[in-house]
């Protein structure tokens, strides 16, 4: 079963990649000549879906541009005042028309190598009847050593808060209900997940690749020196 709508989300400030994102947003920096939206837009129309949004706030006309000469099909979510992770959901939950819906962040280098692990968790996702699900990765796997883990997964692949071996990716499916009687209002999507780890409905599935993630000026610059190929 697809999964025909996504949600990119762009509204952050990317302020530990200043002084770069003092005058372009961070999913408008490059990577290998290929922005970084771009890769999340890529691997979406990879793995079959239709409709695509993203959020925006800082910088947020460039973004603007940038999508309209890409795909002038993607819908644009302005944050005047911006909403975190949770409530940039709640802000775009009428574009959701279906029940599921997937999560993209956008300064993940996505590739074509994550289709088979995000197909794996979306099998997963509908027998187990979930609620949410998370791709995760290891510290080994990481190309930032030194991010934080985040999770652990028990023998059924649903995730636990402690111990933490795994770290999220920044790829998520979630059920629309999740955002029932939520307001649209500054608040984590951090909230969501410890909802569903207590009601045993979050499910976690590991990518088996190198995970490269734009973490901040440093890594941006590490990065930048790879050969990466979509």
């Amino acid at each position: 079963m697809n999964i025909q709508n996504a949600i990119i989300l762009c509204a952050g400030f990317g302020k530990r990649v200043l002084p770069l994102t003092k005058s372009t947003p961070k999913p408008l920096l490059k990577i290998s000549n290929m922005h970084l939206l771009s890769y999340s837009i890529k691997f979406l129309k990879e793995i079959g879906v239709k409709n695509i949004a993203i959020n925006t706030h800082h910088l947020a006309n460039q973004i603007s541009d940038y999508v309209d000469k890409f795909d002038n099909n993607i819908k644009i979510f302005h944050e005047k005042k911006i909403l975190d992770t949770g409530g940039a959901l709640v802000n775009a939950k009428d574009f959701f028309t279906e029940d599921n819906f997937i999560v993209m962040n956008s300064d993940t280098i996505w590739q074509k190598e994550y289709v088979s692990n995000f197909n794996t968790m979306k099998k997963k996702y509908f027998d187990m009847k979930a609620d949410g699900a998370l791709l995760l990765s290891t510290k080994e796997l990481s190309f930032d050593k030194r991010l934080p883990c985040d999770f652990d997964l028990d023998e059924q692949g649903l995730i636990l808060n402690n111990p933490k071996n795994y770290i999220f990716t920044g790829c998520q499916i979630l059920n629309k209900k999740v955002l029932k009687n939520k307001d649209k209002s500054f608040f984590s999507v951090r909230e969501i997940w410890d909802d569903l780890i207590s009601k045993q409905k979050l499910i976690g599935e590991k990518h088996n690749g190198r995970f490269l993630h734009v973490t901040d000026f440093e890594i941006y610059n590490n990065l930048s020196r790879e050969k990466i190929i979509y």
